[in-house]
C-alpha cells in the first residue's frame, strides 16, 4: 500500500496537516479567521502532498530496483520436475 507515491504521500501529508491543525487550533475565532485559516491547511497539504510524491518518485528512481532471480527447471518430455 505505502509502496505507491501517491498512497504514501497522501497519508503523510494528510497526517502532517492534522497535526499541525490540532497544534493551532482555538475555539473563539471569527467566520473570516477560521475561513483563512481552513484554507491554509488546504495549501499545506497540497504543498506537502507535491513535495512528498515529488521527492518518493525521485529517491525510488535512484535506488536500483532488486529482481529476484530464482532458478528456472527446466523439463524434458513433458514430466513434473518433482
Amino acid at each position: 500500500m505505502l509502496g505507491n507515491a501517491f498512497v504514501f504521500g497522501l497519508v503523510v501529508s494528510t497526517v502532517i496537516t492534522i497535526v499541525i491543525y490540532m497544534i493551532n487550533k482555538s475555539k473563539n475565532k471569527s467566520e473570516q479567521e477560521q475561513a483563512d485559516k481552513l484554507n491554509d491547511m488546504v495549501i499545506l497539504f497540497i504543498t506537502c502532498f507535491v513535495l512528498i510524491v515529488m521527492t518518493r518518485i525521485f529517491f525510488d528512481s535512484l535506488l536500483p530496483t532488486t529482481m529476484s532471480t530464482s532458478p528456472v527447471v527446466e523439463t524434458k518430455g513433458g514430466q513434473c520436475p518433482f
